[in-house]
């Protein structure tokens, strides 16, 4: 795995924390498109976007546990890596459920109801706040109290 990282990275986890940022995102915008056009490759698509958005998140949450063993974390900052570690397994256990119980709904092809789907979207687009939260910690860890840069 060292292999992976490059020499200015202290870990993985910065290279791996973008993709389930990206693929939550994109998938949210996709589930706001399929309310408007109803067409089968963007139905499919979006359930796609949340699989890989939730297995990516593993990936990221994974990273992120060995991340905290390698990196310091300045005395100031130990509340916002607490706060950023709890908000990173929320996320996680959200975005799995969420993945899972939406499979099932895609399965049944209930989300072609417009009702369920307005909430489905809803629900992805509380998936996303949940992300912003975490990711504005783990942006706090970097840029304010130096978290993983190298000096």
């Amino acid at each position: 795995m060292e292999a992976l990282v490059p020499e200015w990275a202290p870990n993985i986890h910065p290279l791996i924390i973008h993709f389930p940022i990206v693929l939550w995102l994109v998938a949210v915008f996709f589930d706001l498109i399929s309310l408007i056009i109803k067409e089968a490759w963007i139905r499919k698509s979006t359930m796609a976007l949340y699989g890989l958005g939730a297995i990516s998140a593993y990936a990221a949450f994974l990273s992120g546990n060995q991340a905290i063993d390698i990196v310091t974390i300045p005395f100031q900052g130990e509340m916002t890596a607490s706060n950023h570690s709890d908000w990173g397994s929320y996320t996680l256990y959200f975005f799995i459920s969420y993945a899972i119980v939406r499979g099932f709904i895609f399965w049944k092809q209930w989300d072609k109801k417009k009702i369920v789907a307005v909430t489905l979207f809803i629900l992805g687009t509380i998936g996303m706040g949940m992300v912003a939260k975490t990711a504005d910690m783990g942006g706090k860890l970097v840029y304010k109290y130096g978290v993983g840069i190298n000096k």
